[in-house]
C-alpha cells in the first residue's frame, strides 16, 4: 500500500513542479486538455491509495510547514514531525513516520531533480 503511494506521489508532485516560466507542467497539460477536449496521457496517473489517506494527509500538513534553503525544500525532520505530532494529538505509528519519510524523499527529489 505504501508503495501505491510513493507512486501516486512521484507523479502528483512530478505534475506540479514549476518549470521555468514559473507554471508547472499540470498547468501547461491542462490547457491542452481545454484546447483539445482530450486528457493527455501524462495527466492519467496511479490511482490514490484512499487506506493510506492518513499519511497523506499527515505528509500534506507538515510539508505545508516547510522550510526552504538555497537549494529548494528542506526535508522534513523527525523532531518536526514529532513536534507536530504533539502539537496536533496525531496518532501516528512508527511505520507512518517512516511512509512519511519515504514520501518526503520522493518530495525532494523531485523538487531539486
Amino acid at each position: 500500500m505504501i508503495d501505491e503511494l510513493l507512486e501516486y506521489a512521484e507523479h502528483e508532485f512530478s505534475l506540479n513542479k514549476s518549470g521555468k516560466d514559473g507554471i508547472s507542467q499540470r498547468e501547461h497539460l491542462e490547457q491542452v486538455q481545454r484546447q483539445t477536449g482530450q486528457t493527455p496521457k501524462e495527466l492519467e496517473g496511479p490511482s490514490f491509495p484512499p487506506l493510506v489517506s492518513h499519511i497523506w494527509s499527515a505528509f500534506a500538513a507538515l510539508s505545508s510547514a516547510r522550510t526552504n534553503g538555497f537549494s529548494g525544500p528542506n526535508p522534513l525532520s523527525y523532531t518536526e514531525i514529532k513536534s507536530w505530532v504533539e502539537l496536533t494529538n496525531a496518532s501516528v505509528s512508527a511505520r507512518d513516520v517512516e511512509a512519511i519519510k519515504s514520501l518526503d524523499i520522493v518530495f525532494i527529489r523531485t523538487h531539486n531533480g
